[in-house]
């Protein structure tokens, strides 16, 4: 069975790019296009992983992980925050509200992307396991 992808970003190019580039890699992905439902989506769709811009309208990816991470069904749904800003502070915020990874987009190819979730995955099934 295929692991499943939530992209939460409200960049059309993004949204192609990534659904592209993981559906050649035989990831089901679905999109977002900001935060403010993510929870209730998040909750229906069960994904393996979360990936979350931090720039967005309407309710912005360190809001939205806020409300994830508050979520007693959602909250151990990994999330990976992608964002343009290579700001160490909002880096520490994010990973301190529980973001599993924070990358910036300048720096990372949509390859580098699947193998960064696939490993992010893999880590949740590790401490299943435990």
């Amino acid at each position: 069975m295929a692991a499943k992808v939530l992209l939460v970003d409200d960049d059309i190019y993004m949204q192609r790019l990534y659904q592209r580039t993981f559906q050649q890699a035989h990831y089901d992905m679905s999109i977002a296009n900001d935060g403010v439902a993510l929870v209730d989506r998040a909750k229906v769709e069960m994904p393996d992983v979360i990936i979350m811009d931090v720039m967005m309208p309407r309710r912005n990816g360190m809001e939205a992980l806020g409300d994830l991470m508050g979520d007693e069904v959602a909250k151990n749904i990994p999330v990976i925050m992608l964002s343009a800003n290579e700001d160490d502070q909002l880096m520490l915020e994010a990973l301190q509200l529980g973001a599993k990874r924070y990358l910036v987009k300048s720096m990372i190819e949509p390859e580098q992307m699947i193998q960064i979730a696939t490993e992010v995955i893999a880590e949740l099934s590790d401490q299943a396991k435990t």
